[in-house]
């Protein structure tokens, strides 16, 4: 027994140390970034400024004949304050609301960034992106630091990256999860134009976070430890270079057994603790970008081995392998635009999968704006997919293969009048999706076509401050033996009174969808809005929405739903 615990706070203390080696590694720049602070005293004479809005929220939802979608009362509380003194700025939000159960990540939030010169720091509830495949944009409780102080550049964040959510086996809709915490850290080199970084990522699930373990669902807690470089060079003035590259050591359940993976180098299994849901997988993309005036072009490739995971982000597209180039011009000062893009799509990267899946994609846009009155938006897109057997697998039937091609088209006329007394606007859009699946076997199942077509008025009245519009849409969809069709009309108006202090409006649509010898369904909204300016820096404003649905299917019957907002906005200035 003693043995044992001894071997225990042994490889504990070898964990601890090796987030210790790490962390203070990252913290190695810090000595020039001190030294490159500046060293001049505040000047506590600079005025303190106090600005920003809060928005204070309640609202009344009731529903007959359906189930309802939300609680019948809410409130909610939205601030935005930001104070600043002495070079220093500190900008706060801050969300609060009575939904706060329902959520994994808490809605009521708080947050704060004070900043000085070259130094920011991040408290709260916070989102910090440092790559596309390491720390990317998850929403966190905790504290960061980004100092900048030109041309070094250093990051570090710690916090939650998912609270403990217990289990409800009465309502599937909330989703068990493990408390989650987490660390990332990034040093580098340069600006936005030109830099290089190194980035550290840490996040592990607290397997003891949930009182009962979920029987439901299958939930393991996880471990995640990201090694990933990012860099942009700029070669020439008019050429670019930019490249990615992670690696992911994800284990999928941190109670399975210690291992020698043999997938993991022997040199690497110190950076987690190797275990036999323990797997290494990378994901990369690299670029060149050519610009020069009133041209440039971008070529590009990407490859993301499948199952990369990152718990630093919220989702990522893997087992792909693209292949870009995307030119671009504009003409005749600015009144032509013209962008595209041409590319290869391959599955399969790691050859694991009985077939492989490739993928043409293509698409083009024009914009044409000769004068101010006229305008012209054409674009267009090609999506073909074919599917080859690999070689080392058994043949696929011919009756699953896929073979498929999708296309989308449109076209955006518009127009734009502008008077003494009016100014009209009118945008007609026209679509076209069709999708061709070349298989024999399921082409009279998966084929389909898609057409609409909306057009969109608009008119105010300068003098009076009132303004009218509507819009028009119309689509038709077909695949295999059923057509749907959908029909819609929407009318609304505003009006300014006592010198733009209140303002007024509503509108009101009509939606019609049918679906051939099956159902139809209408659908009527109204609303109304206004709001008054009590003060130059206090509004309150009133919402009414009402929705009613009905269909000719006997066991749906219709429903009604009313929602009605009121809000106070306040901007202060100190």
């Amino acid at each position: 027994m003693k043995g044992t615990r001894l071997i225990y706070y042994s490889d504990k203390r070898k964990r601890l140390c090796r987030r210790i080696a790490i962390f203070v590694s990252l913290l190695l720049i810090s000595p020039f970034a001190a030294k490159a602070q500046d060293s001049t005293a505040t000047d506590t004479s600079l005025p303190v400024h106090l600005d920003g809005s809060i928005s204070i929220s309640a609202n009344k939802y009731s529903v007959s004949g359906a189930p309802a979608r939300r609680p019948p009362t809410g409130w909610t509380i939205v601030g935005t304050p930001s104070l600043s003194f002495g070079g220093f700025s500190l900008p706060f939000t801050f969300v609060l609301s009575d939904q706060e159960s329902s959520f994994r990540q808490p809605f009521n939030q708080l947050g704060v960034s004070p900043q000085y010169k070259w130094a920011t720091l991040h408290l709260g509830y916070r989102s910090l992106s440092y790559s596309k495949y390491t720390l990317a944009g998850i929403t966190f409780l905790g504290a960061g630091i980004d100092l900048d102080p030109d041309p070094l550049r250093f990051s570090f964040m710690y916090g939650r990256f998912q609270r403990a959510v217990e289990e409800d086996t009465t309502n599937v809709a909330v989703q068990p999860a493990y408390q989650r915490m987490g660390f990332a850290g990034k040093i580098g080199y340069g600006n936005d134009q030109a830099f290089f970084d190194l980035i550290y990522l840490h996040a592990k699930d607290d397997s003891a976070s949930l009182s009962h373990p979920p029987v439901k669902i299958d939930l393991f807690p996880q471990e995640n430890t990201i090694l990933g470089m990012n860099t942009r060079i700029k070669i020439i003035e008019a050429l670019t270079f930019d490249g990615e590259v992670a690696g992911s050591f994800l284990t999928r359940d941190i109670r399975s057994p210690l291992v020698d993976s043999t997938q993991i180098p022997k040199s690497l299994q110190w950076i987690i603790d190797t275990r036999s849901s323990t797997s290494l997988l990378f994901a990369s993309t690299t670029g060149l970008t050519f610009r020069v005036p009133h041209f440039g072009m971008r070529v590009g490739y990407e490859r993301i081995e499948p199952d990369f995971t990152s718990l630093g982000a919220y989702y990522f597209t893997t087992d792909i392998e693209n292949y870009t180039i995307a030119p671009s011009f504009d003409a005749f000062q600015n009144k032509l635009r013209v962008s595209g893009s041409v590319g290869i799509q391959n599955d399969n990267v790691l050859g694991t999968k009985l077939a492989k899946t490739q993928r043409i994609i293509g698409s083009g846009n024009i914009s044409i704006n000769p004068t101010q009155v006229f305008g012209l938006d054409m674009n267009y897109a090609n999506y073909s997919t074919q599917q080859g057997t690999n070689p080392k697998s058994t043949l696929i039937n011919d009756s699953t293969r896929v073979s498929s091609v999708a296309q989308s088209a449109s076209i955006t006329p518009r127009f734009l009048f502008i008077s003494s007394t009016t100014t009209q606007s009118v945008i007609v859009s026209g679509s076209y999706q069709d999708y061709t699946d070349q298989n024999i076997f399921t082409q009279q199942y998966a084929n389909s076509k898609t057409t609409s077509g909306t057009i969109n008025y608009n008119i105010t009245f300068l003098k009076t401050s009132l303004s009218l519009g509507g819009s028009l849409l119309i689509a038709d969809s077909k695949q295999a033996a059923i057509t749907t069709s959908l029909k819609g009309l929407t009318v609304n108006a505003s009006k300014a009174l006592l010198d733009n202090k209140l303002s007024l409006g509503g509108s009101f649509g009509f939606t019609q969808s049918t679906i051939t010898d099956i159902n139809t369904t209408s659908t009527y909204s109204q609303s109304v809005n206004a709001s008054y300016r009590i003060s130059t820096q206090g509004t309150l404003a009133f919402t009414l929405y009402a929705t009613e649905n009905s269909n000719t299917l006997a066991t749906v019957p219709p429903f009604t739903e009313i929602l009605a907002t009121l809000t106070y906005t306040h901007n202060f200035s100190f």
